[in-house]
């Protein structure tokens, strides 16, 4: 944009006002300006087009054939500027803004939709963009600054920041109804008995399959395996634990994955270990520089837990059964 077109945009709304009102010294008062403030701007403006915006007429003023040209493309252009304004103020109104949600895929199929929908109950105007990925993912885009809330297991406290502990579950061995370890386990049943990483290896089917490097859920197993003294014996590397589980059904392996109902081919079978449980929460950063996005925090910290587990089909109540309970 050159230097006359900017002058130009500086004087539209002294031609717009005049021509609205018809008078320079209603103009004036509307503008707050001077009246001769007025009449200079209005000249200027004449001066930058090369031809006179306004000329006198009677008692009152009316615009030129310049000025009637110029005119609606003037009017349009403050009120679009106008509506932009009016966006960016109602984006930093509470509610009405955009949080930008940065999640573990698995999250995905239950607890941030709920999270969403019972955020926006009381907030229905606000906003969401969501990215999904690992653990380290959601963790990067949190940091780089593409996100602003990242829904992980074992939240960490960031600086200026904060992280909301939403529940524990438990991780326990998927394996094939077949396998020796699977016991009488039967479909939508609670786990059915508890092996350590001795046992598992013991039966010989200790072929694992994994998420991929970078999934916390595949920090966690490498932990509790170097903790027992035994080596992984990776069979297959997955993306997400739908295709994990999915394999485990197809009888290439075992998985640690978190607690689930047994199915026709895949049961669930605890794993004894103190670190076998990972917990789940948020970490907002910058949470009070919009205010949308400390309305979702404050959300969260309140009542993201039980939203959480009812998403899940966990009642409180049922945690000593599941093995999931709230922090």
């Amino acid at each position: 944009m050159d230097r006359r077109t900017r002058d130009v945009l500086a004087l539209l709304p002294v031609l717009v006002t005049v021509a609205e009102v018809g008078q320079v010294t209603t103009a004036a008062a509307v503008l707050g300006l001077p009246q001769p403030t007025v009449s200079r701007r209005l000249a200027r403006l004449g001066d930058l087009l090369g031809t006179p915006v306004v000329e006198r007429r009677g008692r009152g003023i009316a615009l030129t054939p310049t000025g009637e040209a110029l005119l609606p493309d003037a009017q349009e252009g403050l009120a679009r500027l106008e509506r932009a304004v009016e966006r960016v103020a109602r984006a930093r109104r509470e509610g009405h803004g955009t949080v930008s949600l940065s999640f573990q895929t698995l999250l995905g199929e239950t607890v941030v939709p709920a999270l969403i929908r019972a955020f926006r109950e009381v907030h229905p105007h606000a906003r969401f963009e969501l990215a999904q990925g690992s653990r380290q993912k959601a963790l990067d885009d949190l940091t780089s600054g593409r996100a602003t809330v990242a829904l992980v297991a074992s939240p960490p406290q960031v600086g200026g920041g904060s992280a909301t502990v939403l529940y524990d579950e438990p991780l326990v061995v998927a394996v094939h109804r077949q396998h020796p370890l699977a016991g009488a386990a039967a479909a939508n049943s609670p786990v059915q008995r508890s092996v350590s990483v001795t046992e598992l290896v013991s039966s010989g089917h200790d072929e694992l399959i994994v998420l991929k490097a970078g999934y916390g859920l595949r920090g966690r197993v490498e932990e509790i395996w170097a903790d027992a003294g035994i080596p992984l014996r990776i069979a297959f590397e997955a993306e997400d634990v739908h295709t994990a589980r999915g394999l485990v059904g197809a009888g290439l392996g075992v998985a640690v994955l978190p607690a689930f109902a047994a199915s026709h081919d895949v049961v669930p079978v605890g794993l004894q270990h103190p670190r076998a449980r990972r917990t789940i929460g948020a970490v907002v950063r910058d949470p009070y520089r919009d205010p949308t996005v400390a309305a979702f925090a404050a959300f969260v910290h309140d009542r993201g837990a039980g939203v959480a587990l009812a998403s899940l089909g966990r009642a409180v109540q049922g945690d000593e059964a599941t093995g999931i309970r709230r922090r």
